[in-house]
């Protein structure tokens, strides 16, 4: 058997083993509620669940609690009962799932990350909406994030100085920083003006600069605080071929699955 022959065959069965994994732990609450481990000699379900499939005690706690939070939820609950997905990802909606977004959320735990449907949850909690990733990569939030600004020593006891002299220096550093939002826009309406009708996939080196002076290196996303790695078209770039800065989005790997997830459903919903 060649390396690439034992990879393959490994990563399959390695498929295989979560998928049933999913299934097994889908059949748990059943189980239990009829408890049918009774007629296998176990004592508890959770005895039974690790002496036939080798789960833990949490996996079993965590997939009948998901399964009581979704008792009257069944869009959700038959995601979990087929193992169509994992009780992991099913856990983290569970807090904010209703019966009236449990059509939506169902949608969302099937196509993003672990990793992105926590940030998901954690965005839904914070109040942030989908309409405002979406819509806009500067949405409005009323969170306040406790932050020490990092001043070299020379600046700091230049405004000090300036302070003691009666200036406001909070007057001073607005107007710089009003400046400098004014200077961004007019940089990307001149970008705007002069790029191509249509364009190629490929970002220019220009666009680029303009955004990163506009957000440095995290994501766009006014509480996230990840670093950004993709930029996102905030409008479908198939059936708007631009990069016009005024439409893009620099993302963390979490919210850019948020945003398609959100962009891919919007689109779905007007094709029909």
């Amino acid at each position: 058997m060649t390396d690439t022959d034992l990879l393959s065959r490994f990563e399959y069965f390695g498929k295989k083993a979560l998928e049933y994994r999913n299934k097994v732990i889908g059949l748990l609450p059943e189980v239990s509620r009829r408890e049918l481990y009774e007629k296998r000699g176990c004592s508890s379900v959770y005895e039974y669940a690790k002496k036939v499939a080798g789960l833990s005690e949490e996996q079993v706690s965590r997939a009948l609690s998901v399964f009581k939070n979704f008792t009257d939820k069944p869009v959700l609950k038959k995601l979990l009962e087929e193992g169509t997905v994992s009780v992991n990802k099913l856990s983290r909606i569970a807090s904010i799932a209703t019966v009236e977004n449990q059509e939506t959320l169902a949608e969302k735990v099937q196509i993003m990350s672990q990793s992105a449907i926590e940030t998901f949850v954690r965005d839904i909690r914070q109040g942030v909406s989908e309409a405002e990733i979406v819509r806009t990569h500067k949405p409005e939030s009323n969170l306040l994030f406790a932050q020490e600004l990092h001043l070299d020593t020379d600046v700091r006891e230049k405004l000090i100085e300036l302070e003691k002299k009666g200036i406001d220096i909070n007057e001073l550093l607005r107007k710089a920083l009003n400046d400098r939002e004014k200077e961004i826009i007019q940089a990307k309406e001149q970008i705007a003006e002069s790029l191509p009708e249509h364009s190629s996939r490929h970002i220019p080196a220009r666009v680029k600069n303009i955004l990163r002076k506009e957000y440095g290196n995290v994501c766009s996303i006014g509480h996230c605080r990840k670093p950004s790695n993709t930029i996102h078209h905030t409008r479908r770039f198939g059936v708007i071929p631009s990069h016009n800065p005024n439409f893009l989005a620099p993302l963390c790997k979490e919210h850019h699955q948020i945003a398609h997830a959100i962009d891919v459903k919007f689109y779905e919903m007007r094709r029909r």
